[in-house]
C-alpha cells in the first residue's frame, strides 16, 4: 500500500510514479474540495470519478478536478482492474489537464468563485459596442445582476467555460464583478449585525414585558412655588460689619440669663439640666 499527503507530494509524482512502475490498482484521493479515485491497469488510466465535476465526467475532467486540491491525502491499494477500451496514457491526460488548470487559474483571477456577484457595467468602454452571439446570451441573463453560478447554470455550462464568459465580458468592460454574495459574503455578515442588534422577540407562552410606568404629573404646589419671586442670595462675609462692644455686652447677659434659668428646678428645668450635666 502506497499512502501520503498532497502537501508532501504532488499528485502528479504520485501518478508518474504508478505510471513508470506499471502498478494496477486503485488511487483514492480525499482533499478540500471533496473526494476522488483513480484505477491503472499495468500502469495505465482506465476509469476515474470525483465527487465534484461541473466540467464534465470524462477522465481528463476528472483529472482537472483532482488537480485542484489544494491539501489532502492519497492512498494506493493493489487489485485487480478489469481492463476497458478507454486505457489512457498517464502523461498525455496529466498533460492536458494541467493544461485547462493553467487556463483556469487565469479565469479564477478575474472570477473568483461562482459566488460572486456579475452586475452590468454602468457606463461602456466605447460609444459603439459588438458582442457575439454567446456574449449576448450571457448578457441577458445577468440582467440588474445575479451570482456566477446563475449565469453558468441558465447558460447550461460548467464552471470553466461559464466563467470564462464572465470574464470575457468583464475584460471588456462590459460587466462588473462585485462581492460575493454566498454565506459568509457582506450580504450576510450585515443580516447577522442587523439580527444581533435588534431586541429578541418573546419567549412562546411568556407575557411580553411590561411597558414602563408612566412619572404622575407634577403636583399643584410645584406651579404654586414656581410664581413665588425667587429669595434674594444671603449676604456676603465681607458685606458683614463686626459687633460692637455694646452689643457684645448685651449677648453675654442674655447668655448669663438663659444659664440661671436653666439651672433653677423650675417646672423641670432643673431635672433637664441635670440630665444634661450627668448628675444624678
Amino acid at each position: 500500500m502506497l499512502q501520503g499527503s498532497l502537501e508532501n507530494f504532488a499528485l502528479d509524482e504520485v501518478l508518474g510514479l504508478l505510471s513508470s512502475t506499471s502498478k494496477t490498482g486503485q488511487l483514492d484521493i480525499k482533499g478540500d474540495r471533496g473526494s476522488g479515485a483513480l484505477m491503472f491497469r499495468e500502469g495505465r488510466l482506465v476509469d476515474g470519478t470525483a465527487s465534484f465535476t461541473a466540467n464534465g465526467t470524462g477522465i481528463e475532467d476528472v483529472m482537472f478536478e483532482l488537480l485542484r486540491y489544494a491539501e489532502g491525502s492519497f492512498t494506493f491499494t493493489a487489485r485487480e482492474v478489469e481492463a476497458t477500451e478507454y486505457e489512457e496514457n498517464v502523461v498525455s491526460v496529466l498533460s492536458a489537464a494541467e493544461n485547462r488548470l493553467l487556463d483556469w487559474r487565469a479565469i479564477e483571477a478575474v472570477v473568483p468563485s461562482l459566488s460572486h456577484v456579475v452586475t452590468p457595467a454602468s457606463e461602456l468602454p466605447a460609444d459603439e459596442v459588438t458582442i457575439t452571439r454567446d456574449e449576448w446570451s450571457a448578457l441577458t441573463t445577468i440582467g440588474a445582476g445575479c451570482p456566477a453560478s446563475t449565469v453558468c447554470e441558465r447558460l447550461q455550462l460548467g464552471e470553466v467555460e461559464g466563467s470564462r464568459q464572465i470574464k470575457n465580458l468583464a475584460e471588456r468592460q462590459l460587466v462588473v464583478i462585485g462581492d460575493s454574495g454566498g454565506p459568509g459574503g457582506p450580504q450576510s455578515r450585515t443580516s447577522a449585525a442587523q439580527s444581533q442588534a435588534s431586541p429578541p422577540p418573546a419567549l412562546a407562552g411568556n407575557p411580553p414585558p411590561a411597558a414602563a410606568p408612566t412619572p404622575p404629573p407634577p403636583a399643584a404646589d410645584a406651579e404654586v412655588i414656581a410664581d413665588r419671586p425667587p429669595m434674594p442670595p444671603p449676604p456676603s462675609v465681607d458685606d458683614l460689619a463686626p459687633p460692637s462692644p455694646a452689643e457684645i455686652a448685651e449677648f453675654g447677659d442674655v447668655l448669663n440669663d438663659a444659664s440661671e434659668l436653666l439651672d433653677e428646678p423650675k417646672d423641670g428645668n432643673g431635672l433637664l439640666m441635670q440630665y444634661i450635666k450627668g448628675e444624678e
